[in-house]
């Protein structure tokens, strides 16, 4: 068998890294550590591999670059997002597209609940300004009482649910699927998103990346927004109308924002987003601790080796 990992860049699996043993045992593993460089380039990294590893959002597998692969029959990817695969002519193609949903779930919660307390009690600003020699208090909010909003009700948010209940918060919440009795378990108000956005002094976003999920975050739902709420994105930038985003915290129609993910990755350094003083910005590293890492390393590998079994596990359509 041959594997191949065309987009190790920046680098989580060394040449060395124990969890690609298991495919040693089974076949050749071509494991490219640098950018590659467009589609030509990610079509040779995997020409002649039966399965792969996609690690980097930047990758695009589009239909061409599948139809320039007959051998690729598995594809998994390194986290949940999937927007950067065209799923229908993976299908069309005969590759198989899995994912590992469970691998950044708890770091990710963590990083979720963290970025709420960092935004909302001004720790950021606080920090740089004593760093600059300036003792300078900057007032956050109380959230016991305040009511969190979930823009999504996957797993990852039924994470971020109970320690946000045990805050003293009211959780409101939304999802496309409308699911009553996991709103329930979850101790969640399920209300219609636009409620969510009005009732809310923190949103959450918590989706993945989808047609249907597409900026589902612009200028209309923003403007329903608190001018004393906060949002969170920890999800997916292209959830998020960026520009609308920018013109909404320019001009303080909203609190603040914290954001780890983004249209263009990495950030470009000329951004709006980095002039702004309510906006506490991290590198798409919410996942990125000592359990997600091993657990994101493992768990591709170990759906290459479910599908090889005979026995694909999530299965992403």
């Amino acid at each position: 068998m041959n594997f191949s990992i065309p987009d190790n860049f920046p680098v989580v699996y060394g040449e060395d890294h124990p969890a690609l043993a298991p495919l040693r045992e089974r076949g050749e593993v071509a494991l490219h550590s640098t950018k590659h460089e467009g589609g030509e380039q990610l079509v040779e990294r995997l020409r002649g591999a039966h399965a792969a590893i996609n690690v980097r959002a930047y990758s695009k597998f589009t239909d061409e670059v599948f139809a320039a692969l007959p051998d690729l029959k598995f594809l998994t990817v390194m986290g949940t997002g999937t927007d950067n695969i065209d799923l229908v002519a993976a299908a069309q193609r005969g590759v198989v597209v899995s994912n590992t949903p469970t691998a950044p779930t708890v770091s990710v919660a963590e990083f979720t609940v963290g970025m709420t307390l960092a935004l909302t009690k001004n720790l950021t600003g606080m920090h740089q300004a004593l760093k600059a020699g300036e003792w300078k208090h900057l007032p956050g909010i109380e959230l016991r009482g305040k009511t969190f909003g979930l823009i999504g009700l996957g797993i990852i948010a039924q994470e971020v649910a109970p320690v946000i209940k045990a805050l003293g918060m009211r959780l409101v919440g939304w999802s496309l699927t409308h699911d009553p009795a996991r709103a329930g378990q979850m101790g969640v108000e399920l209300l219609e998103m636009d409620e969510v956005l009005r009732q809310s002094d923190v949103v959450s976003l918590l989706l993945r990346a989808s047609p249907r999920t597409h900026q589902i975050i612009g200028a209309r739902e923003l403007a329903l927004m608190k001018p004393t709420a906060y949002l969170v994105n920890t999800g997916r930038g292209a959830l998020v109308d960026e520009e609308a985003l920018y013109k909404t915290l320019r001009e303080q129609r909203i609190a603040g924002a914290a954001i780890d993910v983004f249209q263009t990755e990495p950030l470009p350094a000329d951004s709006p987003l980095l002039t702004l003083d309510n906006v506490l910005v991290t590198p798409h590293v919410a996942w990125v601790t000592d359990g997600g890492l091993d657990r994101m390393a493992r768990h591709p590998v170990e759906n290459i080796l479910a599908f090889l079994d005979g026995k694909p596990q999530f299965v992403v359509t």
